[in-house]
Parts: structure tokens; sequence; C-alpha cells
């Protein structure tokens, strides 16, 4: 399935979010549009829930849309990408919130949506445990999926260009491979990674 035939519950919904990841920070609409097909495409073993996951998927970035390049100067010292990381996921819980409100998308489900898209860059944080805070296999795989974005034929020959240092890109990348949840996906990163390296 593409995004183009996304089934109507899921398209009433993306027809509101693009506007608003349009706003925000370049790329962000077409890594929407990936995680989506990903997430809609998946056919694997896990118990996910589509009906959460799928909105997750096209919303999970949206809260950068709600920080402006003026605000970036208020993002300053050492915790800058913390900072950043933080305001992006609370800002995108919050407009998530309002947009699956607007289409009266499930309370339920809604109030999981929300949830995972304002802890979904927690591994990304310092004195996080991350086996504490993905509690969920909607969180884990979600987390997953997202992650597979790293190992994109055009991240990995982009990487390859500009690091020079063979050694120190195989070493950042094997560092992010140690944080998938499922061998799966992590197998698909590390066919990725030989493929291109």
């Amino acid at each position: 399935m593409k995004i183009n035939e996304l089934p109507e519950k899921y398209n009433k919904l993306w027809r509101k979010c693009q506007p608003v990841l349009k706003q925000g920070r370049h790329g962000d609409i077409d890594h929407a549009k990936e995680v989506t097909v990903l997430v809609l495409n998946y056919q694997g073993k896990l118990a996910i829930d589509k009906d959460v996951l799928v909105p997750v998927a096209m919303m999970h970035d949206i809260g950068h849309a709600a920080i402006l390049p003026e605000h970036f100067f208020m993002i300053t010292g050492p915790k800058k990408l913390v900072n950043g990381k933080l305001v992006h996921m609370l800002a995108g819980a919050k407009i998530a919130g309002d947009l699956l409100q607007s289409v009266s998308y499930n309370k339920a489900k809604a109030a999981e949506i929300v949830d995972i898209i304002s802890m979904h860059d927690s591994d990304q944080l310092k004195n996080v445990d991350i086996q504490e805070v993905y509690n969920t296999v909607n969180k884990k795989f979600f987390h997953d999926v997202d992650s597979l974005d790293r190992y994109t034929k055009k991240r990995l020959e982009k990487a390859r260009k500009v690091w020079t240092n063979k050694k120190e890109i195989e070493r950042i990348l094997k560092k992010f491979l140690n944080l998938f949840f499922f061998d799966e996906f992590r197998q698909i990163a590390e066919k990725r990674i030989a493929e291109i390296f």
C-alpha cells in the first residue's frame, strides 16, 4: 500500500497533517510518508495496532512545525539537542491531540497515539531507561520502524560520502543497531549497511 492509497479512516487525518508537516523541517513530510507506509505494509509476527501506529507514523515529528527559527535561539547550551527533542515531542503530542479530536478519532486510541508521540525519541535523551519508557509492543515497534530511517540507502550513501573515517561511521551505526528492540528490524538495518559499506 502507498500513501495515496490510505483507507479513508486514515486519509481524513492525513489531509489535516500535511499542511502542518510542511511548516516543519525540510524532509519531515517525506519521513512521515515513509514511516506510515512501513507501518501500513507490516506483515510480521508482532501483534500491533495499526489504528494507533498509522496516526503515530503520520504525526510523530509534527511538533517541529511549532519550533520557529527564532525559538532555536532560546534552545541553547549543552542541552540544545536534548531540549529540541523534548520540545518537538511535547508540542507534537499537543498538535496530534488537537488533530485527532478534529476528526473525531477513537478517544482511547487517540490517548495512546498522543502518549507515543510525547516520548518517541526518548532513546536519544540521557539517563533514560529505555526498557522502562518503551514499555508496550506499540512503543517498541514504532521506535524500531522510525529508527530504520537512519538506514535508508540515501542516508547511508550520504554518510559514506561525508564521513572520511569509515571506522567511525561503522561505530556510530553499530551503536544505533544496539537500540533496536526487535531482531527483524535490526536485521533490515544490518542488511542495508552491508549493501552500502
